[in-house]
């Protein structure tokens, strides 16, 4: 799990919303159709329609040479997998780094520097992968198990290094289920979990780094290994593309990689853009500037209108959300943990915030009827997902009797108080993002109508990421995509504070007990029945509010061929070595 970079529309656009969302009535259809996946209450698999929205050539007069130009709204902070949190940086990373397994566009694993995907062993606990013998670094050297155990070791126990120190975000749960990771020859890796693991295969397969040149910098200075030159400027990498060059604030560039195990990309180069907005996006898909970027879903019809670009829609594995900042131990936000936190009160105060804002006016206003609200803790796309859950249609009533009840009570000011400390609460959202911004503007005002007094602050992306750790905000406002596999622990779980996504300071017994038990099983009927059980959990606490469920949107040049885009494969992508322009340039 990522937070996502979603697109924006531009500050004309924002404040012309601002003064006019409120008596708007979007009645938008649906432009591009697009197959929808759909999920059987008994846990059948993703429909392969799920990934109907790519696109594949129906020529065979491939030609090679040649760029692509992908626009973003914000730019990437590292390329070191392990580090990563963002969706800006995985898209990049992902094609300079080739993962053990990879993914198609429904979610089913697919062999990448494995030979194969691995079946487990009868004991529930291991799994061997075979390294293909024909892959090497950019720099010529060969990658073998090695490579692969080094990863591991950077991020899990039995390591010769600080890797509490080098302080990835997947440490947490390697040191929880990772028993024991060998190489007993040059080309073999033998992982055992200490119990048996459902998400390993999806969650844990890492990509090899390279040894020669990282095992240094983890055995010299492990606190420091994130701030090494390797990260922002991979010069030995194993993927389809190898870094050129990148200008921060402007673009990354990538070469292809004449070695690559696969065949070399029928594409010369790769370029990811960084754009102030998504109004530029579309004026740059328009143009010819940007063969690729996410679409923004008020302009999606207006894309529509350009003979020059393919639109490709499908469901996304995301969700927006608001997040609670509920603990009442974090001295920076001491306000939020009193009012979010309270053993005996909080959780009226988060259900009654919830039941307070209109979800199906963000649908409408936000998504331009593009998504639908979102109903559970599991993104649409997920095969755990039920509708067991307890809901919060919008009730500004219920909302108003549950904030008086836990004696939030109002004041004649409009605003509530109790023990003389006024429900004031900074909302803390990224920038270059209108639609969370458009999102902040509706949560703000509908929660003055019900007497909760609020200010913002926008901060930028990389600060966003960086409130997992810092924890300062009292309401945080994101959106993130997820895997394939329904875990969500690195959102919920109480060991995951402080280094994954948990920043609201959740801790419950239970969920951390269910969410356990759930991974510890490779039975996916029994883990369903544990992950219902997580949903209805989480729905009741409310530690996080899911807000919608928006498709995915995408605007792709007529010229590039084969860019076939899914919900589980949008920042993996095993098949760029078979992208390329009609035009050659």
């Amino acid at each position: 799990m990522r937070r996502e970079v979603p697109a924006d529309e531009g500050m004309e656009r924002f404040e012309r919303f601002l003064d006019e969302w409120s008596r708007r009535d979007f009645l938008r259809t649906v432009g591009g159709a697009v197959a929808f996946a759909a999920f059987m209450s008994g846990g059948a698999e993703l429909l392969a329609a799920c990934g109907a929205g790519g696109q594949t050539s129906q020529t065979q007069n491939v030609k090679r040479g040649g760029h692509v130009v992908e626009g973003s709204t914000s730019d990437p902070t590292i390329f070191t997998p392990g580090f990563i949190t963002d969706t800006a940086s995985s898209i990049p990373s992902q094609m300079m780094y080739e993962g053990l397994l990879n993914s198609k566009q429904d979610g089913t694993l697919t062999p990448g520097v494995a030979k194969a995907v691995p079946k487990m062993d009868a004991d529930g606990l291991t799994y061997r992968f075979d390294i293909r013998q024909d892959i090497t670094w950019s720099d010529g050297k060969p990658l073998t198990a090695d490579d692969v155990l080094f990863s591991y070791n950077l991020q899990s126990p039995g390591s010769p290094y600080n890797y509490r120190a080098i302080n990835t975000r997947n440490w947490p749960d390697l040191e929880q289920y990772i028993a024991s990771v060998t190489a007993p020859d040059k080309y073999t890796v033998v992982i055992k979990t200490k119990v048996p693991y459902g998400p390993f295969l999806t969650n844990y397969t890492l990509s090899p780094l390279p040894k020669h040149v990282m095992e240094q910098a983890a055995i010299s200075n492990p606190a420091d290994f994130k701030k090494q030159d390797f990260n922002t400027n991979p010069q030995v990498v194993n993927g389809v593309f190898l870094f050129d060059r990148w200008d921060r604030g402007a673009q990354v560039t990538l070469k292809a990689n004449p070695s690559y195990y696969l065949g070399r990309a029928h594409l010369d180069q790769y370029v990811i853009r960084t754009v102030s907005d998504s109004t530029a996006l579309v004026n740059q898909l328009k143009t010819g500037e940007l063969d690729v970027a996410t679409v923004l879903q008020s302009l999606w019809d207006d894309l529509g209108t350009a003979t020059n670009v393919k639109r490709v829609a499908f469901t996304s594995a995301g969700w927006y959300y608001f997040g609670y900042n509920m603990d009442p131990t974090n001295a920076k936000r001491p306000l939020s943990g009193k009012i979010f936190g309270d053993p005996a009160t909080g959780k009226q105060v988060r259900q009654a915030l919830y039941y307070a804002v209109d979800r199906q006016k963000m649908v409408d206003v936000v998504l331009f009827k593009q998504g639908v609200v979102a109903t559970s803790v599991e993104p649409r796309t997920s095969w755990a997902l039920t509708d067991q859950v307890p809901r919060y249609p919008f009730d500004t009533k219920k909302a108003a009797q549950l904030l008086d009840d836990a004696g939030w009570k109002l004041g004649s000011d409009g605003v509530r108080a109790k023990d003389g400390v006024r429900f004031n609460v900074e909302l803390v959202v990224q920038s270059g993002s209108v639609a969370l911004g458009q999102t902040t503007q509706i949560i703000a005002e509908q929660w003055r109508q019900v007497g909760v007094a609020t200010t913002q602050r926008t901060i930028s992306f990389p600060e966003f990421v960086n409130l997992d750790t810092t924890r300062d905000f009292d309401v945080m406002i994101g959106s993130i995509v997820s895997g394939v596999d329904p875990d969500l622990s690195q959102i919920y779980h109480s060991r995951i504070i402080g280094h994954g996504l948990n920043a609201m300071g959740y801790r419950s017994a239970r969920v951390d007990m269910l969410l356990d038990q759930a991974v510890a099983s490779v039975d996916q009927n029994k883990r369903k029945q544990l992950y219902v059980q997580v949903q209805q959990a989480l729905m009741d606490d409310v530690p996080s509010a899911m807000l919608v469920w928006p498709r995915s949107l995408y605007g792709v040049s007529a010229r590039v061929q084969n860019f076939n885009l899914g919900p589980f494969n949008r920042y993996g992508r095993p098949w760029l070595n078979q992208v390329w322009v009609s035009d050659g340039r």
